[in-house]
């Protein structure tokens, strides 16, 4: 897939690939009923001819991840009719943007966190520039990360971690004085390779 933009190839036709490639594939669901349900929103935008991923940095005031890089996301809300309607209304909720400004280009697979999360992954796009209205008391800065960093797997170190009697690798990016890891990194190395490769 390409990720530089030209007069042949645009943005459009990186979202139309992406599209396809997510409706096409068996998308990896996991069972952890003890679990807490949440979602979050890879969302995509175009910048300086190339695709930017929407990131956002957390306070320390936050109750969980304090201080990392995560997707716009949260927890379920019974309230909620979908896992998609969260994704959106967290998205909303952390940093102001209107649910009718993305489009939604489908779902990824599912991840389970240490924290305890069953997190259902979303992908979207901006289709033009918005005004972020981040929420103070959650969100430290907001992040547009060039997607080439997780794409060509960037990182600047991988660790070997064990967890539930599985190994994990945990990629370490700098965007920056911001470092990226934890899941975040996962699911974009995870997205890069099999979705965009």
């Amino acid at each position: 897939m390409k990720i530089e933009f030209s007069s042949n190839y645009a943005f459009q036709d990186f979202k139309k690939t992406l599209k396809e490639t997510l409706a096409s594939r068996e998308k990896r669901t996991i069972n952890f009923p003890d679990y807490r349900k949440s979602s979050v929103m890879m969302l995509f935008m175009e910048k300086e001819n190339k695709p930017h991923v929407l990131l956002s940095l957390r306070t320390d005031r936050v109750s969980t991840h304090k201080g990392q890089v995560s997707f716009p996301g949260g927890s379920w809300d019974d309230t909620d009719k979908d896992y998609l309607e969260t994704a959106l209304r967290e998205t909303y909720e952390e940093v102001g943007i209107d649910p009718a400004e993305i489009e939604v280009l489908g779902e990824y697979d599912e991840y389970i966190s240490i924290m305890g999360f069953h997190v259902y992954v979303y992908v979207g796009a901006l289709n033009r520039e918005v005004k972020y209205t981040p929420c103070a008391d959650e969100i430290e800065e907001i992040l547009e990360v060039p997607f080439s960093l997780f794409y060509h797997e960037k990182y600047d170190r991988c660790e070997k971690v064990t967890y539930d009697g599985r190994d994990y690798d945990v990629f370490y990016y700098t965007y920056g004085s911001s470092t990226i890891w934890g899941m975040t990194a996962r699911i974009l190395t995870d997205f890069s390779r099999k979705v965009c490769k």
